[in-house]
This record gives C-alpha cells, sequence and structure tokens, in this order.
C-alpha cells in the first residue's frame, strides 16, 4: 500500500488523473488531498471514485478489508456528507437573504446519499432515493381535482393523441427507459429492452428534436407547473408499454415532486386486465384521458397484461404543498449540486490531462 506521507499529493493526484476509475487509487489520492487541507479536491476525488465504485463510501464497514483502506473509506464517506450539507445550507442562506424570507422544511430536507446522521423515512412504503423532505404531505395519489390545471390537459387529450400518432407515422425513434447504466438488478430484465420504451420532448433539461412536432401537445402542458431547470422542463415524454411487460417495484428520487401520467392508449379489457399502475398500497387503472398524479417516491409498479402497447404522456410537477419560496429553494439546491458535479474534472484538472499531447 503507498505511503500517502511520502509522496506529494500533487503524485497521487496525477496518479489519479491518469486512473480515474481506479476506486483504491480515488481512495489514496483523496486521503492525500485531504491531510494536505485540500478537502474540495478530496471530495472531488473521492466521489468520481464513488461513482465508479459506490463500495468505496462503505468500505469501512466492510469486516474483511484492509484496516487503512477502511480508515480511507471512513474519511471519504465522512468528508463527503459533510460537503454536500454544507453546501445544502449554504445555498439556502443565500437563496433565504435574497428572497427575505425562511425555508425551515427545505433545511430540514435530507439527502439520503450525503445524510451526516441516521434517520427514518415516516411513512410507510415512500422512500425517496436523492432527497427527502419529512415534513411534505405524504399521499400516494394526488386526487385530479386538487390540481387546477389538470382538467385543461385532459381536454387536450384528443389533440395530443393525433401528434402522438402522426410521430408514430413519421418513425419517431423511440429510446428503452431503462438505460445501461441503471443501477439495481431489479432492472436487469428492463435494461436497454425497447419494451419499456420512450419518445423524449425534453430530457434532462434539454430539449429534443421531437418538439417541433408536438405545439399542440406543448401548448397544453403551459400552465402546468412543470419542473425545469434554467427554464427548460426537466423531463417530458411519450411512455410506451409492450404487451406482457412489467415494470418491477422501485421508489423514485425524491417527494417534493408529482409524476403525472396523461393515459393516451389504453388497451381494452375487464378491469381486473387493464393495464395497472400501484403506488404504495393504492392500485390504479389507467382510462383514456383521466389524469393520473402520484408522488412516485412511494414504491411503484405497473404492469401491461393485454395484448397491445399502454401509452401515456408523462412529466413531472412541484409537487402541491410547496410554496414559490420553497420550491425557489428546492431547486436551487438541485442546481448547486449538479453544477458542482459538472465542475469536479475541471477542478482535478482531469480534462486538460486527457487533452495534453504526448511527450
Amino acid at each position: 500500500m503507498p505511503d500517502i506521507a511520502a509522496h506529494s499529493p500533487d503524485e497521487f493526484l496525477q496518479t489519479f488523473r491518469e486512473q480515474p476509475l481506479s476506486p483504491p487509487i480515488a481512495l489514496y489520492a483523496g486521503a492525500a488531498l485531504h491531510r494536505a487541507g485540500r478537502v474540495e479536491e478530496a471530495v472531488a476525488v473521492w466521489t468520481i471514485g464513488a461513482d465508479a465504485e459506490p463500495l468505496l463510501r462503505k468500505l469501512h464497514a466492510h469486516p474483511e478489508a484492509n484496516a487503512e483502506l477502511k480508515g480511507h473509506s471512513k474519511l471519504a464517506d465522512d468528508a463527503i456528507a459533510k460537503h454536500f450539507t454544507d453546501l445544502h445550507q449554504r445555498t439556502l442562506d443565500a437563496v433565504e437573504k435574497e428572497r427575505g424570507t425562511s425555508l425551515p422544511r427545505v433545511r430540514a430536507g435530507i439527502w439520503p446519499h450525503f445524510a451526516q446522521a441516521a434517520f427514518d423515512y415516516r411513512t410507510p412504503l415512500q422512500r425517496p432515493l436523492i432527497f427527502y423532505m419529512p415534513d411534505l404531505p405524504a399521499a400516494p395519489i394526488a386526487p385530479s381535482d386538487d390540481l387546477p390545471w389538470a382538467a385543461a390537459i385532459e381536454a387536450a387529450t384528443q389533440e395530443i393523441l393525433v401528434e402522438y400518432q402522426s410521430a408514430l407515422s413519421a418513425q419517431a425513434e423511440f429510446s428503452p427507459y431503462v438505460f445501461a447504466q441503471m443501477a439495481g438488478r431489479e432492472w436487469d430484465q428492463l435494461r436497454e429492452n425497447p419494451d419499456w420504451s420512450a419518445l423524449y420532448l425534453y430530457y434532462d433539461a434539454a430539449e429534443t428534436e421531437m418538439v417541433k412536432a408536438f405545439p399542440k401537445t406543448l401548448a397544453a402542458l403551459e400552465n402546468a407547473p412543470l419542473v425545469k431547470r434554467a427554464g427548460v422542463p426537466l423531463e417530458t415524454f411519450f411512455s410506451r408499454l409492450t404487451p406482457g411487460t412489467a415494470i418491477p417495484p422501485h421508489f423514485g428520487l425524491t417527494n417534493t415532486r408529482l409524476t403525472v401520467h396523461l393515459p393516451l392508449i389504453i388497451p381494452d379489457a375487464d378491469d381486473d386486465k387493464r393495464p395497472w399502475i400501484r403506488v404504495g398500497d393504492a392500485i390504479h387503472h389507467w382510462r383514456t384521458g383521466e389524469l393520473l398524479a402520484f408522488d412516485d417516491s412511494f414504491e411503484h409498479q405497473a404492469s401491461n397484461p393485454t395484448n397491445a402497447d399502454r401509452t401515456v404522456l408523462i412529466f413531472e410537477v412541484h409537487h402541491p404543498d410547496l410554496s414559490s419560496d420553497e420550491i425557489a429553494g428546492v431547486e436551487r439546491v438541485y442546481e448547486a449540486f449538479d453544477n458542482w458535479g459538472r465542475s469536479r474534472r475541471r477542478l482535478l484538472g482531469l480534462d486538460e490531462a486527457k487533452d495534453a499531447p504526448a511527450p
């Protein structure tokens, strides 16, 4: 094992630049940087290493791990948690000052991957993976009557369906919804499988070329409180589930949003054989033109037991109990985390090392 006291942190950093996907190198390079007081660089190294191998942060709990590796892993785990906890609080300091208000519910929010103390989820079957606001009211399904923008979208169902069918006729390209890198053994059967596929209008807050083919669809969504990043909808897409396909039980990312389905093509069948979705302990059968808004941080699963495709339009809106100030706080913290994640390679000079000419 290398001795972090016998080499400079820059030597370790250079080795990491050459092998950024090696978790052991990330552990030692991060430890050397942290020892030198270069904490942000250490966290950048460790988080990149943990992206490649999540065990990096939990090796300290493995009974057979080397003692030195355990020490570096514990240091990494604690430093990462502190970094993001502090970033959360600093970001909210700025938002509260700008808006002249306090945001106690957002401050109390928990990032499960970065929690510095143990916590419990308050509601059975609810377990958001990325961000959890414990003080938000929790219900698996939100009644459409409580959503003032829902009726206008339902009224546009036929126009949206016509645009969708035109896109199908033009051979629009669908993408498997479950991508190759999606974590979790539960996705093995659907990974890169077109049986559950998506036609994206917006993906990861970026407009796709399909947007121009759906003007009436986008007009129908104008008054919905869509989740956006820099003014661009985070995600809007048509979801197609082929006959006999089932989506396994899973949890969504956060309880600060609702996922909304507008059913467009629902195969006709008896109620007990219709395509269905379970959210928490509530089972719902889609019906064409009847909007479904649900909190996907509850465990949910779906199935199409019929012999025809099921298609719904999906988009995300803010939780209706959030105030405009709370939405601003939540979105600013998401943005701060995203921006820091994108800045890691530049902070460590990784791209410069990759692009440097050979000697």
